[in-house]
């Protein structure tokens, strides 16, 4: 018996300090690679950030919901609304999860809230929301798979897509903390009992993030129960309290308590003309171009599933919509963009395909997980290419 418990501790505290130390060069990687880029820059705030950004500064610095200042400092513009301000299309969800350390580094700096220590908390912050889901995403996946299998999902979203770049170089945007979000939506999601009302809380924090990729709210569908009806006050609920603060921003702004910034200043989709090859494929920012293991997931929706079967069709379902709208969007190219960047808010639903795939193959040929490992360090190091190419090429 002693033999025994001896064992199990054992076993378990080399599978933790694997685990540890997974975690900490993960931890460690994304935070030289941002500092680095940060320093080489001598700014994070740049490009769409600085419309995220300026929800954030203007609030807590000059404590209204005008940005001509920052929009001058940033030498940047926007349409003006109905209310004779410079417009903000961008969502507010970004600014409140930065915003805590935004004020720790005020109280520290007392400065204007445009210099460098301002902008390196808000990076470092968005990095640790990434990390962090990770981290939930782990949870997850070690209900229903070894931690080898476990190790290498997240390696392949960690370092094998562009959850890399915008979790560590370009992380003032919205994309790493809406990968955190869906990731605090699925850990609900997958608990043992659900509790409703933090579901519709996390469903409306994705929804501060990026209105539209609410649409992972249709994974809720297979958990329906017969007496559903009675959740969904509490989710509901959890909900609209989550995402007031949006509802908010925009009256503020625009003066109607339900708007589309995006619609209101020309953009749109072309429902009848999708670029969908152009969107995987093309040579600039095409996903499989840049993020080619996710062929992997994508091919498990083929296979037959073992861990959760009721979700194959809602997932896949959930992400050829996502697809679909972002072929049909007015710029389906999504501009300065490193990959198909829409599409990193799909990454932590990815999990369940690419469990399915590594459970299923991994016991079919023999030594398949150094033949994994190999896979995952080759396409890291091609993504690492790729992304140096990006920044110092072009």
């Amino acid at each position: 018996m002693h033999h025994k418990i001896h064992l199990y501790f054992d076993r378990n505290g080399k599978k933790n300090v694997r685990l540890s130390f997974f975690f900490l060069c993960l931890i460690s990687i994304y935070l030289i690679g941002f500092f680095s880029h940060a320093i080489y820059l001598k700014k994070t705030v740049y490009g769409d950030g600085i419309f995220y950004y300026s929800w954030l500064r203007s609030t807590v610095i000059d404590k209204n919901a005008n940005f001509e200042n920052e929009y001058h400092y940033f030498d940047v513009h926007q349409p003006i609304t109905p209310l004779r301000i410079p417009g903000n299309k961008y969502a507010v969800g970004p600014a409140l999860l930065w915003l805590p350390n935004y004020l720790f580094i005020h109280s520290i700096v007392m400065g204007d809230g445009f210099t460098l220590p301002y902008q390196i908390m808000v990076g470092v912050t968005s990095v640790l929301y990434v990390c962090i889901g990770l981290l939930l995403l782990y949870r997850i996946l070690k209900k229903f798979v070894t931690d080898s299998i476990a190790i290498f999902i997240l390696s392949i979203l960690s370092f094998s897509t562009n959850l890399f770049f915008y979790g560590s170089l370009d992380t003032v945007n919205s994309h790493g903390v809406s990968f955190f979000a869906v990731s605090v939506f699925l850990a609900i999601l997958f608990q043992k009992k659900i509790n409703w009302f933090a579901l519709g809380m996390s469903l409306g924090l994705i929804g501060l993030m990026r209105p539209q990729d609410t649409i992972v709210g249709i994974l809720v569908i297979p958990f329906l129960t017969p007496i559903f009806s009675k959740k969904i006050p509490a989710l509901m609920t959890g909900f609209l309290l989550l995402f007031f603060p949006q509802i908010v921003a925009w009256h503020t702004v625009y003066g109607f308590w339900f708007t589309s910034p995006y619609l209101f200043g020309g953009e749109g989709f072309s429902i009848l003309t999708p670029h969908i090859l152009e969107v995987l494929f093309n040579l600039k920012t095409g996903l499989f171009t840049y993020t080619p293991l996710l062929l992997l997931g994508f091919f498990s929706f083929f296979l037959h599933w073992k861990f959760k079967p009721k979700l194959k069709l809602f997932l896949l379902f959930i992400v050829l919509t996502q697809l679909f709208l972002i072929s049909t969007w007015s710029t389906w190219w999504q501009g300065a963009s490193y990959g198909c960047r829409m599409f990193i808010v799909m990454l932590p639903l990815l999990v369940v395909p690419f469990m399915e795939f590594f459970s299923s193959i991994n016991k079919k040929i023999y030594r398949m997980n150094a033949v994994i490992g190999i896979l995952i360090f080759a396409s890291s190091m091609l993504n690492v290419i790729m992304m140096l190419y990006t920044l110092i090429i072009l």
